[in-house]
This record gives C-alpha cells, structure tokens and sequence, in this order.
C-alpha cells in the first residue's frame, strides 16, 4: 500500500479515535452518572459530536478529508447545539431541543447511507458485479 494510501486510511480514523478519547473522559469524570441539570446538554453535544464524526468518516471515503475543517465543525457543531438547548430553556421553548435531535438525527443516518454506498462499491457481495 502506497504510503499517501496509508495516510489516508489513518486520517479516517482520527475522527473515530477522537470521539472515543472524548467518551473515555467523560465516564471517568462522570462514573455514578451524569448530573441531570446537565444531561441534556450533554446528550446533545454527544450527538452533535456523533454527527461530526460520521461527517468525518464520510468524508474520509469521499477522500476529501481535512483535520482543519473537521476539527473547527466538531467544535462549533457541539458549542452551538448546547447554546440551543440553553437558549430553548431560557425562553421556554423546549422544543428546540427536539428539533436539534431530529436534525443531527437525520444528517448522522444520511452520513451512514453515503459511507455504507462507498463501502459496498469498494467491495461488493459476493456473486455480483
């Protein structure tokens, strides 16, 4: 394997190896649980960071990603979903959580759709073409 082909195997993971680092932390902070007066920020921030990841991943298979512009959007994605959340309970409108949820929802499963099309082109089932 050429090694500009081995890097770019390796930058696929970086977003994987991050999240899983990020995870790690918070169970060794959090072990009894996490407090419920910040539950839902963090469950949002999680998901949001779910999202950057597979946007990651997806564009590590599209092979064109770059740890700058992924770095910038996990960050921003998190930091802007927890603003939602808090700026949802400051003027009452919970929902605003629900619809964050929807959407990193649905952008995380049509991230899964593309990665799972580019794996199953790069190596189809057995007996078809």
């Amino acid at each position: 394997m050429p090694s500009s082909q081995r890097l770019r195997v390796r930058k696929i993971w970086w977003p994987v190896t991050g999240f899983l680092l990020g995870f790690a932390v918070a169970y060794f902070v959090w072990q009894r649980g996490v407090p419920l007066r910040i539950a839902e920020y963090l469950s949002l921030a999680v998901l949001a960071g779910l999202d950057s990841v597979f946007g990651g991943i997806r564009a590590g298979v599209e092979r064109r990603f770059q740890s700058d512009v992924f770095l910038s959007g996990f960050l921003a994605n998190t930091v802007v979903a927890v603003v939602l959340v808090y700026v949802g309970q400051a003027i009452g409108v919970g929902d605003l959580y629900f619809a964050a949820v929807v959407t990193l929802g649905g952008r995380i499963f049509l991230n899964l759709s593309v990665i799972r099309r580019h794996w199953l082109e790069r190596h189809p089932v057995r007996g078809e073409k």
